[in-house]
């Protein structure tokens, strides 16, 4: 049973599990990229050629299992690309917090930019 189909820029991740067999299967572009078998998951490891042709991207997919479920979490050079609701990425931004009120930010995609509210946003 696919689990997950992820896209990467022009690649594809997919996640598979079979709850009879117990085996976890990784494919990255249709090809078998790591498998193993496991009842409460496990970690998959695998490489890949850059998509920039400059060496190698490192992958790590993690897929756990509990009373909530399954749940996938994928990093690609420790780079969090999937996170589930396990794994703790985020932090609260104290600022965008004063006396219980929140105001977002408009971040600009250049490097090392100042935050500023977005006063468009509330009208």
């Amino acid at each position: 049973m696919r689990l997950l189909s992820l896209p990467i820029g022009d690649d594809l991740l997919e996640v598979h599990n079979s709850i009879w067999t117990g085996v976890e299967s990784i494919y990255f572009n249709g090809q078998l990229a790591s498998s193993g078998f496991s009842f409460l998951g496990r970690h998959h490891y695998f490489t890949v050629d850059a998509a920039e042709g400059d060496g190698i991207d490192k992958f790590r997919v993690e897929i756990s299992m509990g009373w909530s479920g399954v749940s996938v979490d994928v990093f690609c050079n420790d780079r969090c690309l999937l996170a589930s609701s396990k794994t703790p990425i985020s932090r609260v931004d104290q600022r965008l917090l004063p006396e219980g009120d929140s105001k977002p930010y408009h971040l600009k995609r250049a490097e090392r930019q100042e935050q500023t509210l977005d006063d468009e946003f509330f009208v």
